[in-house]
């Protein structure tokens, strides 16, 4: 039908209002991607597989949205793989949406994805997008644009001015896999803790609680490209407090390097700080201890103390170890059940360039605390309680001995004496 007003044709549609054309709003959330295999936060040349991006497309206007699309650009030498469910999802709530390729006569390739008919106000449409990366073969591109961008069609329209959250545009790096090999450990995987009434000042490292050290092994594996590598920067991620009380304490680092003064950490701020206090709250005991959840350094989310190390030159075959020597802040954990803490480190950067860091230079060491089933005692009325009952003991087995006679004496029997009388007159 044909609306005079407005001197357009408007197509039969969905749209209810009177002038037949539906406001609408679309908004692109922030794309987050994943590389497989995982590890990977940059494209790793004859390494990485794929690429996995998170749509999230929301309509905010105040109708409905028809006939929406999904359009993104594939750098050359990127194949559009296929449109998939991410999280939770099954591939039922996605098939809906269809995804094309259009070929570019500059080389650069578009796919076009219809989302909803008709994605209701405040609907969103959630689905993933993968593309595969192993046509990639040299540096030629050092950096890939993805761009996304998201659009209704008639009978829907967006003002111009409500159209800025309609793009984005995600870039990746490409580089060569540096192969540098982070080794980490714990000493004791398992520790206990005590969680006696927590002690209100820490005289020296002893008093704080139990030792524990993380230990790391820096080298370079057999498939790395290099054979040495120079100014190698390590970020490490340390789980140094629990919420505003001290967790694992620093008290020193040690380094094992072949070459002097090779390799560092920049981590005085941290390491036996003065300016700690020990929470002495008053606290009660529960009946029941209730589990902490993970300190995990390896989460970007989680707040954690970072410092560097730093290693001036890596041979190959050559293994610089760091050791992270702490102790266990127990008086945090009072009353506390169990908790996992994990430090973390991955390599940061080198000087050579067009690096690309993957999986083997991440290394995550995690310990488990459990309150131990010993707690602390003041050990000297144990002595003198224990010596004191020694004492009542031993009376009462004396008393017991003198009742039942074992202290009289018996005289000798008189047939013994008569005897030897007669034995004399015999004489």
């Amino acid at each position: 039908m044909i609306d005079a007003a407005e001197d357009r044709v408007v197509m039969q549609s969905g749209c209810k209002k009177p002038s037949g054309i539906c406001q609408a709003d679309l908004v692109l959330a922030p794309v987050e991607y994943t590389i497989s295999p995982k590890g990977y936060d940059d494209i790793a040349i004859g390494r990485t597989d794929y690429i996995l991006f998170n749509i999230n497309v929301t309509n905010k206007g105040e109708d409905d949205a028809f006939l929406s699309e999904l359009s993104f650009e594939l750098p050359r030498n990127i194949i559009f793989n296929r449109r998939q469910p991410i999280g939770d999802q099954t591939e039922d709530d996605v098939s809906h949406v269809k995804c094309i390729t259009k070929e570019g006569t500059d080389l650069i390739n578009k796919v076009i994805c219809s989302l909803s008919n008709e994605l209701k106000v405040g609907s969103s449409e959630i689905f993933g997008l993968s593309v595969i990366t192993t046509n990639i073969e040299d540096l030629s591109q050092k950096k890939l644009d993805f761009k996304f961008k998201t659009y209704v069609q008639e009978p829907s329209e967006e003002i111009s001015t409500l159209m800025g959250d309609n793009e984005r545009t995600v870039t990746i790096n490409v580089g060569y896999p540096a192969g540098i090999d982070l080794q980490g450990r714990p000493l004791r995987e398992r520790q206990p803790y005590s969680n006696d009434v927590p002690v209100v000042t820490a005289r020296n490292t002893k008093d704080i609680g139990p030792d524990v050290r993380h230990e790391l092994e820096v080298q370079i594996s057999e498939s790395a490209l290099e054979d040495r590598f120079d100014e190698v920067k390590l970020r490490v991620r340390w789980p140094l407090k629990l919420a505003e009380d001290t967790l694992l304490y620093l008290t020193q680092i040690e380094i094992e390097d072949e070459r002097e003064s090779n390799s560092r950490c920049l981590a005085g701020e941290y390491i036996n700080f003065k300016n700690m206090k020990n929470d002495a709250r008053d606290r009660r005991r529960s009946a029941e201890y209730q589990n902490l959840p993970p300190v995990n350094c390896g989460s970007e989310g989680q707040e954690c103390a970072q410092f560097r190390c730093e290693i001036d030159r890596l041979d190959r075959g050559k293994v610089v170890r760091f050791r992270f020597m702490a102790r266990l802040w127990e008086s945090t954990l009072y009353n506390k059940g169990d908790i996992n803490v994990t430090s973390f480190v991955e390599v940061e950067s080198v000087a050579q360039q067009d690096m690309v860091f993957g999986p083997e230079g991440k290394s995550a060491m995690k310990s488990q605390f459990y309150p131990s089933s010993a707690t602390r005692r003041n050990y000297l009325w144990i002595i003198i309680g224990s010596i004191i009952a020694g004492i009542f003991l031993l009376i009462l087995l004396i008393i017991i001995l003198w009742k039942l006679g074992f202290f009289k004496r018996k005289a000798p029997p008189p047939v013994m004496a008569e005897r030897v009388e007669e034995d004399g007159v015999a004489g």
